[in-house]
Formats: structure tokens, C-alpha cells, sequence
């Protein structure tokens, strides 16, 4: 059985237990695994495995693995550590356990450590596992590569065994995968499925399955570099591209089988439906229409298909040429995975469609750049089929192509992954739902896009700066979770250019280095965010280096007046007509905001060299007044060859507010044309000011409560998104102000569907708590923080805020001619209210029955630790 003994004499001081203190997270079905986290003292790991694959002269891209192996007890302790390029589907004993590993880059190649004793009994065992690999996969400057990498590690009383992944390993090639398999769009390398059930190794995840016409694996050595490896070199675990292994730093995304739907749609699609895998014709806006529509003979076989899981029985007629449409509606978005059983005739196509969206009651399985649709090649008897990676999708489509036989529908579920958030936060008001239902949009997009990073789900699935700047700010204020953010910041670092430059997304896929300027200005100021808010100073400090080379590259770039002009680099902005020439303000506003975060950091650790970034913030900041536009009260959006721009934008208006570069008179001008009465085209608003779009939106409000407009920044907020909660839509938050339709190019263009829930708008907690709540964390970690009172026109309102020592409490509310402020605040939290924020007429203040007058010199009001209330009249 080749199985590798250890005994305890030999390794003394090494044990395999929870590798990591505090860091393990059950998923659905009771499986432990565990992840890194900065409060764990992470070992070292003995790693014995090599990399194997088929014989890699053959054209494949999906992997069929097998290890059998004795038990003649069973260990204390059983923990497998695996990973793959790019995807493992892992099995144990013919059960299902997960996917992996978390996304990574093989220079820094991510393995997850799984606790799998449960599952292993006396006699024979299996461990099986399909591996996808994703095709045109770069590392640094290695071409990616497939393969799979595994070591169970087995602890007994007196002695170690590990099983790993060698030459002993059976493998095939699956023969039911079409290696033409389209990728889902453009941005990606995750892949439709098409699939030939008539070719599948049918039960080769389970015990009895006869493996011996399998080929043993080839252990993987090293193809690249000169001088070539020795003829006696031996194979190992870190061989080009996967230079480094490093545990999973990110919990497990549970895996939740559902087979909860509606029916919505079964009849004869007697509209053109091509096969898209035979023409370039398919479906793109106009999509399937949605009719309601049930047959009767369907609908009286669904209750006990759903209730007793009897199987439905279409009865196809193959001399009508048309397919038969089903159309499930799954009740919410979900990052799924469609489950089937199917049994039909030997080569009948079923095609399977996905839309998170219904557009004008149509099914668009084209969203964005997106196409989603797996086929599959029914091999005539039982056929069980998974997709290989999940879609973003409410409703499932099966078209199933004429038949002169019957078809049997014996599962419809769904596997969709679930990051495992704590719903801890919550923001709300009695007299004001919205502030709820925005709490809780905030939630479900984050939800809805968050797999193993905060991500565009709908189209490319990139872990943005941007994406998670705003992502996290969402998170932060109502999950609470630090380890995406964290994991991202790394990320990116580990692609860093030697200038200093950092790509836009991270970690990188194709040969594609992305750079985008306002991208790396966020990453600074998502650096100093996640800092201040969960307190780790250990990635900081370990970050540190990456983030100084970043900003002195950034300070070559400015010109005389510390602005920069003309970088080398392009810059984004946003999803609509921006100047994108010279000195332009908005992106300048980003660098702005990472001076000051950069120099906030180095205040909190103590460096001397804080002092730099600040005065260049305060230079630059001074310089910003060279763009405003006297005659049209407005801020130009950039100098171009010396002169103002003559565009003007809400993007740059907002960021001179945000960043407090108006003055207040200029601020009360741009003001007033932000909040002008508007038709709402949402491309130019009233005052001829290019409209930002709802994944910029952050900066505008932010803006205009930084100057006092409160209340009317949310009349303004609510008047563009209410629209996204009504009751036909997913209850998500979008990327831009249509779902079918853009505005990028300064005109609507109706030809594309939109992303109905973007990360980058799931950032109205982040103003609730600061400008309703007013409370805001002002030193790492929620050490201390400071509550400032906002005039909202609200006469109460309430939260929850998740923070790393406990949950803060805060309520504000009005009874007669009394303010009150009730507060919870957890120990480690130091918690002041700014006096000079309240209303002039509170110059009394009441605690404890003691009644206190407000002097001059008293600017901060210090709120004790636990429950209390203060009163002011």
C-alpha cells in the first residue's frame, strides 16, 4: 500500500492537531476545516506529497483521481491537506465533502487542511477527487500548469502514517469532458460544462468502482529553467509554478444543497431557440419569454415530485420540432451549483440556462458579459450531474431537445456556496423602514457576491480594490468579518511590480497585468481601513513595505503642485464619461484620501515619517482649489495642458467634498446643484453634471454629510435607489441605474443586461453608522471611537456594530424637548461624544439623575463602558 509510518521518536515536538488556535468553521455538514488567521502561531508543515497528474502529453483539463487504502484502526486524528490547479471536487468513501482550494495565485499556492476522521472506517478506504484545471493560468512568469497535491496525515497513540499524493494514485482523464468547453465570459477561466454522460466513469467516486484500466499518476518535476532537473531528481511538492504553499488564511464557504423552488415555466419553447453550441446565434436581451405557464400534466406530477420525490415524466414528441422549456424559480440569488438527475435517451442535448434577473418577464441567460449555460449528453440511463462551477442565478432554465422518447426528471437542487458571515449588525429606525431595508440590501448583496472574496460575481469574479473598498466598509459595519479584507491586501501585495505599482485585482490569472491608478490609491485606503477597524497590526507591519514602495512611486508621478498629471498608468473612476486627461480631481481625491489614511497609519505605529505624507496631503490639498470653475460654481474635473476642464461631474464635486477641499461656500454651491430637483435620466443631472453611478455613489453622500446635508443627501440617495428594492427586483443594490441597459457611453444603450448586485454599492451601512448612528472607531481595532450627532430629521434611530471586542450599541432618540443617547459599549472600547456636534439648544446634560451644564471648554463627553443613557435638553 506504500503508506509512509512515522514514528513519534523522530518527530518529536510535531502533532497534528487543529493547526491553528481559534480558526476553525464548521460548514453545513459538520466538517471541520481550518484556517489561518493573524492571532494564530502558524507551523510549519511537513509536506511529503508530489504533484501528480495524467501523463501530461495528453489534451485534458479535467482529472479523475483514486487512492484506496487500509484501516485496521482507526486513527485519533485524521487531517488532509490538499489543493489543486484548479479546482478539486474532494470524496471520501463515496460521500461528498467540498471544493477547493480558496483562489490563489501558484506562487503562493493555497491548500486547505480538512478534518476528515468522521469519514474514514475500519477495512478499505477511498479518497477520490476531480480536478478541473483552468486553462491559460499565469504565475509570475511561469505558464500555469494542472495538478493535484494531497497528504492525508493519520495520528495514532504511538505513531504517524501518511498517504500522499504519488505514483500509487490511479488516475484517468474523464472521458465524459469536452476540453472546448467556452468559458463563461471573457474575464474569466472558470467554464460551462459539456458534458457526454455517455462517456462518464459512472460511480468512479465509490468504493466498488473497478479502477484497474486506469493509468497510474505521473509524479510532476520541474519543465522549466536551466540546467534541467538531474536524471535521479526526485519529484516534490514545490516545483514550478507552485513555488510556495501557504494554508487556507479565509474560512470555508459552506456548501448547501436546496431543492426548494417554483415552477414558473413548462411548455414548448415555440420560439427560435438555436443550439448554442452549434451556431453563433443565441439568445442575448430579448431572451425567453417568461409566460407563466405550466402544462397540466407537469403541474399534477409536481407535488409529489417535490413532496415524495417522485420522478416527472415529460412526454416529448420528436416529430415536433420544438425543445421543452422548464423554468425554476429558486426564490433568491444564489452562487449555485446545479444538480440534476436525469434519464433520457442515449444522446439527447439538455441545455441548462441561468439569470439572477428576469428583464421585461424574458430570461436572459446572457448577463453582462456572461454567458451561463452548461449542456449535458444524456447516456440513456440514470444520469446524475453537478456543474463544475457555480453561477450567480434566482432561475434555472432546462431546455430539453426533442424526443420521441420520454424524458425522467428524477432531482432538480442546487449546491451554492454561503461565506459563513456572522449577521451580527443591524441599523434601524421606527419611524423610518428604509433605513432597515438599505441595512439589509446592504447585507444581500454582500452575501450575494461574496464566495471566497468580495467579487463581481455576474460577469468577472475579480477580487477589485475597488470591489473591496466599498465591500468591506458594508462588511464592516454589519458582519464584521476582517479575514476577506485581509486576504485580499495580501494578495495584492504578492503581485507587486518592483516600481512599486500593484495590480487592479488580485491574485492575477491570465498574462494580463491590470493596472489601474485610483485602484492603487484604494488600496492604501482599504489598508488603512482594515486596520482601524479589526486592529491587526501584524499584516499591517507585514504590508507596511509594499504600501511605502506603492506611495513613492505614486509621489513621482505629481507634478509642481503635488498633484498627479498625466501618470503613466490609466485610471477608471468610474462607469461613465469622465475627463481621464491631465491633473483630473477625482483621481487626485483618491490620492488625496491616501495621503492622510498613509500618514494616519504611521501616526498609530509611531514613525516619524508620518509628518511627510501629511504635508503632501495638506499641499495637495491646497492645490485642489486651482480646479474650481468660478463662473460655474462648480469644481472642473481635471486641468488639461494647463486649463480647466470643460466637464464637469458629480464623481469630481463629490470627492472635492468628501475630501474636504471646498470651502464652505463652495460647498454650499455644489450642494446646490447635487440636490436640484432632477428628472432622473441618470447619465446628466439637472445642472449638466455627468451623474455617478450607484457603484461610485459612496463618495457623493459622503460628501454632502461631510458639509452638513444630511438629511438631504439620503432624499437624494433614496430618490435614485429606491427603485432597486421594489418588490419585482432581488432586494440587491446594482451596478448601475438599469438592469437592461447602460449609460457608459454618455447615451442609454439598451443592449446589455446589468449586474443587479454590485459590491461596490453595498455601502449604505457604512453611512448609516457614521451619520445616523454617528458613531465612528478613531484608533485600531475599535480601541477607541467617538460619537458625533448628526441633524438627520430622524427623531430615532438605532443599531448594532460588530466590533473586535464585542458588539457596540448605540440609540439616539427624541421625547419632547429631550435628546437621548442610549449606548452598550464593550470593554476595550473607549467611547467619547463630541459635545460641539449636538444642537445648540442641548446645554444641559443629564446622568444618573445629575444634571450637568455644558461649558466652553468641554468639547468631549466621555461615555462609560456598558449600558448607559445621557440626556440632553
Amino acid at each position: 500500500m506504500n503508506r509512509i509510518f512515522i514514528f513519534w521518536i523522530f518527530i518529536v515536538g510535531f502533532e497534528l492537531q487543529p493547526v491553528y488556535s481559534q480558526s476553525g468553521w464548521p460548514d453545513s455538514k459538520g466538517e471541520v476545516g481550518y484556517f489561518y488567521s493573524p492571532n494564530d502561531t502558524l507551523r510549519s508543515f511537513d509536506w511529503q506529497a508530489h504533484w501528480i497528474w495524467v501523463d501530461e502529453s495528453l489534451d485534458n483539463d479535467v482529472l479523475l483521481a483514486r487512492r484506496n487504502f487500509e484501516l485496521s484502526q482507526l486513527p485519533e486524528k485524521a487531517q488532509l491537506w490538499i489543493t489543486a490547479s484548479s479546482q478539486y471536487q474532494l470524496y471520501i468513501n463515496g460521500e461528498y465533502i467540498r471544493r477547493g482550494p480558496a483562489r490563489s495565485a501558484p506562487h503562493h499556492q493555497s491548500f486547505d487542511v480538512l478534518d476528515v476522521r468522521r469519514y474514514l472506517k475500519l477495512g478499505t478506504n477511498l479518497l477520490a477527487v476531480r480536478v478541473h484545471h483552468q486553462n491559460n493560468k499565469h504565475s509570475y512568469h511561469y505558464q500555469g500548469r494542472a495538478g493535484l497535491l494531497a497528504q492525508l496525515n493519520l495520528t495514532y497513540p504511538d505513531h504517524l502514517e501518511v498517504i500522499v499524493s504519488d505514483n500509487q494514485w490511479k488516475v484517468i482523464a474523464d472521458p465524459s469532458w469536452d476540453n472546448k468547453a467556452p468559458v463563461i465570459s471573457r474575464f474569466q477561466m472558470v467554464v460551462n460544462d459539456r458534458i457526454d454522460m455517455r462517456k462518464a466513469s459512472d460511480g468512479w467516486w465509490k468504493l466498488d468502482f473497478d479502477d484497474h484500466n486506469w493509468s497510474f499518476a505521473t509524479p510532476l518535476m520541474r519543465t522549466v529553467g536551466w540546467p534541467s532537473p538531474e536524471k535521479d531528481a526526485k519529484p516534490q511538492p514545490l516545483t514550478p509554478p507552485w513555488t510556495s504553499l501557504v494554508p487556507r488564511d479565509v474560512p470555508y464557504v459552506r456548501e448547501i444543497l436546496t431543492d426548494q423552488f417554483d415552477l414558473i415555466e413548462a411548455r414548448l419553447l415555440i420560439e427560435d431557440y438555436l443550439d448554442p453550441y452549434k451556431t453563433e446565434s443565441h439568445q442575448v436581451v430579448s431572451g425567453l419569454k417568461v409566460t407563466n405557464k405550466v402544462d397540466p400534466s407537469v403541474q399534477t406530477q409536481l407535488e409529489k415530485f417535490s413532496t415524495d420525490r417522485l420522478p416527472m415524466n415529460l412526454k416529448l414528441n420528436k416529430d415536433n420540432p420544438a425543445p421543452y422549456l422548464m423554468i425554476f424559480d429558486f426564490k433568491s440569488v444564489l452562487s449555485g451549483f446545479a444538480n440534476l438527475g436525469l434519464q433520457g435517451p442515449s444522446g439527447l442535448n439538455v441545455d441548462i440556462l441561468y439569470t439572477p434577473h428576469l428583464i421585461d418577464q424574458r430570461f436572459c441567460h446572457n448577463v453582462l458579459d456572461s454567458d451561463f449555460r452548461d449542456q449535458i449528453t444524456l447516456s440513456g440511463k440514470k444520469d446524475q450531474w453537478e456543474a463544475t462551477y457555480f453561477k450567480p442565478f434566482r432561475y434555472m432554465a432546462l431546455v430539453i431537445y426533442p424526443s420521441d422518447e420520454p424524458v425522467i426528471i428524477n432531482q432538480v437542487s442546487v449546491r451554492y456556496y454561503k461565506y459563513p458571515f456572522n449577521d451580527i449588525g443591524a441599523i434601524f429606525s421606527s419611524d423610518a423602514d428604509w433605513v432597515k431595508r438599505y441595512t439589509e440590501a446592504t447585507k444581500k448583496t454582500i452575501d450575494v457576491c461574496t464566495t471566497d472574496a468580495f467579487t463581481d460575481n455576474y460577469r468577472e469574479r475579480r477580487q477589485y480594490a475597488q470591489t473591496g473598498y466599498y465591500g468591506a466598509l458594508g462588511n464592516y459595519w454589519t458582519f464584521g468579518d476582517y479575514a476577506l479584507q485581509r486576504r485580499y491586501l495580501i494578495q495584492v501585495a504578492q503581485e507587486q511590480e518592483p516600481n512599486g505599482i500593484m495590480p487592479a485585482y488580485a491574485p492575477l490569472g491570465r498574462d494580463d497585468y491590470m493596472i489601474i491608478m485610483d485602484s492603487n490609491c484604494l488600496y492604501i485606503r482599504s489598508l488603512k481601513n482594515y486596520y482601524l477597524f479589526s486592529g491587526d497590526q501584524t499584516t499591517l507591519k507585514q504590508l507596511l513595505p509594499s504600501a511605502v514602495k506603492l506611495m513613492e512611486l505614486l509621489h513621482s508621478y505629481t507634478n509642481e503642485k503635488g498633484m498627479i498629471d498625466n501618470p503613466p498608468y490609466p485610471y477608471w473612476l468610474d462607469h461613465v464619461q469622465n475627463e481621464r486627461n491631465g491633473a483630473n480631481l477625482n483621481l487626485n481625491g483618491h490620492y488625496l484620501g491616501a495621503l492622510f489614511d498613509f500618514a494616519e497609519i504611521l501616526t498609530w505605529l509611531g514613525l516619524e515619517n508620518a509628518s511627510t505624507y501629511r504635508e503632501r496631503g495638506e499641499f495637495l490639498k491646497k492645490n485642489l482649489q486651482l480646479l474650481w470653475d468660478g463662473d460655474h460654481g462648480l469644481f472642473a474635473d481635471a486641468i488639461v495642458h494647463g486649463e480647466l476642464s470643460k466637464k464637469f461631474s458629480e464623481g469630481a464635486n463629490a470627492m472635492a467634498l468628501a475630501c474636504g477641499v471646498a470651502s464652505k461656500e463652495q460647498g454650499s454651491a455644489i450642494a446646490e446643484k447635487l440636490l436640484i430637483k432632477d428628472t432622473l435620466n441618470y447619465i446628466t443631472n439637472a445642472a449638466g453634471m455627468t451623474m455617478v453611478t450607484p457603484a461610485m455613489s459612496y463618495f457623493l453622500h459622503k460628501g454632502l454629510c461631510e458639509y452638513g446635508y444630511v438629511k438631504e443627501s439620503f432624499e437624494l440617495f433614496r430618490s435614485r435607489f429606491d427603485k432597486m428594492l421594489e418588490p419585482e427586483h432581488n432586494g440587491t443594490l446594482w451596478e448601475e441605474w438599469w438592469i437592461k441597459g447602460t449609460g457608459r457611453s454618455g447615451k442609454f444603450n439598451s443592449t446589455k443586461t446589468r449586474s443587479d448586485a454590485q459590491t461596490e454599492s453595498a455601502f449604505p451601512s457604512a453611512l448609516f453608522g457614521e451619520y445616523l448612528l454617528g458613531i465612528l472607531p478613531t484608533m485600531p481595532g475599535w480601541s477607541q471611537a467617538i460619537i458625533k450627532y448628526h441633524s438627520h430629521g430622524l427623531s430615532h434611530i438605532q443599531g448594532k456594530v460588530p466590533t473586535p471586542n464585542g458588539v457596540l450599541q448605540i440609540e439616539w432618540e427624541t421625547n419632547a424637548d429631550l435628546l437621548i443617547l442610549h449606548t452598550d459599549i464593550p470593554n476595550g472600547t473607549m467611547v467619547t461624544l463630541d459635545l460641539n456636534s449636538l444642537p445648540q439648544d442641548k446645554q444641559n446634560i443629564i446622568r444618573n439623575k445629575i444634571i450637568t451644564r455644558r461649558s466652553d471648554s468641554a468639547t468631549l463627553l466621555s461615555i462609560p463602558q456598558g449600558k448607559s443613557t445621557t440626556q440632553f435638553n
